[in-house]
């Protein structure tokens, strides 16, 4: 199992992962992928693309993952739908 530090925050559930896992790869393979995001004034992270997570947590297979996958799999069928119209 890859190091991981679960967080639950105000916002909700938080997962940091070292070693994800999936296709990806490696941090600079994710992050070619990722997106630049204001979580604080003063603050910009790198957040993975939904399709690298989604990957991932197929790859991951635990229960939490496949709980989460149909969720996810609708997120992104409309945002695609979206960016279609």
């Amino acid at each position: 199992m890859p190091l991981m530090l679960n967080l639950v925050t105000d916002l909700g559930e938080l997962d940091l992962t070292f070693a994800p896992a999936g296709a990806a790869g490696g941090y600079e393979a994710w992050r070619a992928h990722a997106t630049q995001e204001v979580a604080a004034e003063g603050l910009v992270v790198w957040v993975a693309s939904l399709d690298d997570i989604i990957d991932s947590k197929q790859a991951a297979n635990r229960p939490k993952d496949q709980m989460a996958l149909p969720y996810l799999e609708s997120l992104r069928d409309e945002i695609r739908r979206q960016e279609g119209n």
